[in-house]
C-alpha cells in the first residue's frame, strides 16, 4: 500500500502550540533607587522657601519672648520698690542720678550693692538683667533713678516693640525705652 498522497497539501498534523512571548530583556536603567539631580534641586528649592518663611517668624517670636520678659522684670522691680517704700517710707535713693548695668549708668551689678541698692535680697533675689545676651553694653540696659520721693525704672534701648498702646511706654524716650515709675518720676 502506498502512502496517501495529497494534492500539494501537507499531511494533517496537529497545529504547533503557540509559544509564550519571550520576556523583555532587562532595561539598562541608570536609576537604581536614587534620585535625579532635578529631583534633588526641587527638594532644595522647597526647603529654602520654607526656611525663608519660617526664619522671620521664629525671630519675631524670640523678640516677643524677650519683650515679655522685660515687661515681667519691670513689674517685679515696681512691686519690690513699692514694698520697700512701705517698709522704709521712701524709695531707695540715687540722689537723682541714673544707676544701671550699662557703662553709661555706672556698670553696676545685680546683687545687694547693684544698681538699686537695698532691694536684694529682701525684696528681690537679684536685680534683673536684660534677656538679650547682647546687653548691657555701653549705653543700653536697665537703669534706675530716684530722689527718695519718686522713682523711674527703665529698660533703655533694649525693647524690640513700641507703640502708643504699650503699657510701658516711656514719654521721655518713646521709641527706645520702656519704663515703670511713680507719678512724679514719669517724665524724667
Amino acid at each position: 500500500m502506498e502512502p496517501e498522497r495529497s494534492c500539494g497539501r501537507r499531511p494533517n498534523r496537529a497545529a504547533p502550540a503557540l509559544r509564550e512571548p519571550l520576556p523583555a530583556p532587562p532595561r539598562k536603567d541608570m536609576r537604581k533607587g536614587g534620585f535625579t539631580i532635578v529631583e534633588l534641586l526641587i527638594v532644595v528649592v522647597i526647603l529654602a522657601m520654607l526656611a525663608g518663611i519660617l526664619l522671620p517668624v521664629l525671630a519675631d517670636s524670640e523678640a516677643v519672648t524677650r519683650d515679655a520678659r522685660r515687661g515681667k522684670d519691670l513689674r517685679a522691680v515696681q512691686s519690690a520698690l513699692e514694698a520697700y517704700k512701705q517698709a522704709h517710707g521712701s524709695y531707695p535713693s540715687t540722689n537723682g542720678q541714673w544707676r544701671g548695668d550699662s557703662a553709661q549708668d555706672g556698670g553696676h551689678g545685680y546683687g545687694a550693692d547693684g544698681y538699686i541698692v537695698g532691694l536684694v535680697p529682701d525684696y528681690l533675689p537679684a536685680l534683673p538683667r536684660d534677656p538679650d545676651p547682647r546687653y548691657p553694653d555701653a549705653t543700653r540696659g536697665y537703669a534706675y533713678r530716684s530722689d527718695g520721693a519718686d522713682y523711674k525704672f527703665i529698660a533703655r534701648g533694649t525693647p524690640e516693640s513700641y507703640g502708643p498702646s504699650n503699657p510701658f511706654r516711656d514719654p521721655a524716650a518713646p521709641d527706645t525705652n520702656w519704663q515703670v515709675s511713680s507719678p512724679g518720676g514719669y517724665n524724667w
